[in-house]
């Protein structure tokens, strides 16, 4: 194993864990001996947890957290805010029952071929709101009914960057003066009309509130361009738009910049 390698799970402080996931179909896994994960970072570009110890894409902790608004882990494993990160608490039978549940999740990963999941913003709160936290439950019909829903309840992304004209990954969107780092998900087209590359898409971080007042740019390794953020979601993302020459690079296609 190299200093850089990135193994595919690793697991701090859950008993069985190791086992459960190999079990599962999970290979490479590593077990790290972490007391306090608060300063582990998530880099955005390559959908992989760095740690003291090791790098891996995703993590499985008994260390919980709470994520945006302070609302409780939905089904106890995930918070919105903190992708590729689950968590483990509870009984033995309940604690089995999330790994399981988590072994599913990634199972649906490697089936999709997507190197991040984070829960919606949308499904915590419901979950909130609708008082399931209040419950550790265990029985085996209620995790298989959750594991269904997986595909719903979560947002899957790739690190592969720009495929059929599709980026997803990190960017800095600035303003004025001031830039910061976001993960964004961006498409476009080019219009048979006006001779023009359309793009759009979606920004998942929080934002300023100056940030919707003018226009902004959006800058992905050397290619920087003009857009405007149209309006924030309901799940609490923004939608950004775009005319021209797009800050992620396009295969054979003719570009024309607009007029000023």
């Amino acid at each position: 194993m190299t200093e850089d390698h990135c193994h595919d799970v690793v697991v701090v402080g859950v008993d069985r864990a190791e086992k459960l996931l190999a079990r599962a179909g999970v290979t490479d896994i590593a077990v790290a001996d972490v007391r306090d994960l608060s300063g582990a970072a998530f880099d955005e570009a390559t959908h992989a947890w760095s740690l003291p110890t090791c790098r891996a894409r995703i993590v499985v902790t008994s260390q919980t957290r709470s994520g945006r608004e302070d609302l409780a882990p939905y089904l106890g494993v995930a918070v919105h805010g903190v992708p590729n990160y689950f968590m483990v608490t509870g009984a033995d039978a309940v604690a089995e029952a999330r790994l399981d549940y988590i072994a599913e999740c990634l199972a649906m990963m490697r089936r999709t071929g997507h190197t991040r999941i984070e829960v919606l913003f949308s499904t915590q709160r419901m979950f909130t709101l609708r008082g399931a936290d209040k419950a550790d439950r265990a029985d085996a019909s209620y995790w298989r009914k959750m594991a269904k829903a997986a595909a719903r309840a979560f947002d899957l992304s790739s690190d592969i960057g720009v495929v059929d004209e599709i980026y997803d990954g990190a960017a800095t969107i600035g303003v004025g003066d001031h830039g910061r780092r976001v993960r964004v998900r961006l498409s476009g087209h080019l219009d048979p009309l006006d001779g023009r590359y359309h793009w759009q898409g979606t920004v998942f971080d929080d934002l300023a509130d100056e940030v919707l007042a003018g226009p902004v740019t959006l800058t992905i390794g050397d290619r920087t361009a003009e857009c405007r953020i149209t309006e924030r979601t309901p799940q609490g993302r923004y939608s950004v738009v775009g005319v021209g020459t797009p800050p992620y690079a396009l295969d054979d296609v003719e570009v024309v910049v607009p007029c000023r």
